[in-house]
């Protein structure tokens, strides 16, 4: 099953993450890299940009406000939006929505779903802007719970299996989901003394 772009929130021996995989038909030359509180997404061959404008981004970030350590993951650029939206002092909830709305779906020859999630200890934030849709919902981690969404077939909110020591393991986890085409994963966990996140990226080339 093709699924396009994966985005994960969830909680792994007792420590929050979010996860990121891009699956790709049309630009599989792709890799995730960290760069400093963020992971970019980006082609190998810069001259992909002109045929597609949406290849390129930050799909993790991580910081804090006055509230507390968090994470954002998504499958656009609008992880910046709703990172800085979150550091302003808006709640996780409404920097998701008001991103999501703002954005609304990728204006390309498939209606591409915009995708988001958000982290900040046992809570996580789920959302998805379809070109007829909106949807953002709060949710509880406990557990091993963790829960996904896709930009093709699976653009429910759905519970699955997943985890890891570490933002490496948890990252080549999801690069290794048995769904089709994959290309490059990345993931961000929270560090033991929650001070944090480690960040770490899978690519198979």
């Amino acid at each position: 099953m093709y699924v396009g772009r994966i985005v994960i929130v969830g909680h792994s021996q007792g420590r929050s993450f979010v996860a990121y995989r891009v699956s790709s038909r049309s630009f599989p030359n792709r890799r995730a890299e960290v760069r400093g509180q963020s992971i970019m997404v980006s082609p190998l061959d810069s001259a992909d940009l002109a045929r597609n404008p949406y290849i390129a981004y930050n799909c993790i970030r991580v910081g804090s406000n006055n509230v507390g350590d968090v994470a954002v993951v998504s499958n656009g650029t609008h992880t910046d939006m709703i990172m800085e939206r979150i550091q302003d002092g808006q709640r996780p909830m409404d920097a998701l929505t008001i991103s999501l709305a703002a954005y609304g779906y990728e204006r390309d020859e498939l209606d591409t779903p915009r995708l988001a999630g958000v982290v900040r200890g046992d809570l996580a934030w789920l959302g998805i802007a379809k070109r007829d849709e909106l949807r953002v919902r709060e949710f509880h981690l406990e557990g091993a719970l963790a829960l996904m969404v896709a930009t093709y077939e699976k653009t429910d909110f759905e519970a699955t299996v997943l985890g890891g020591g570490s933002a490496g393991e948890i990252a080549r986890r999801v690069f290794d989901l048995p769904l089709e085409r994959p290309v490059c994963a990345a993931a961000a966990l929270a560090l033991p003394d929650e001070s944090g996140y480690e960040l770490a990226v899978y690519n198979p080339l």
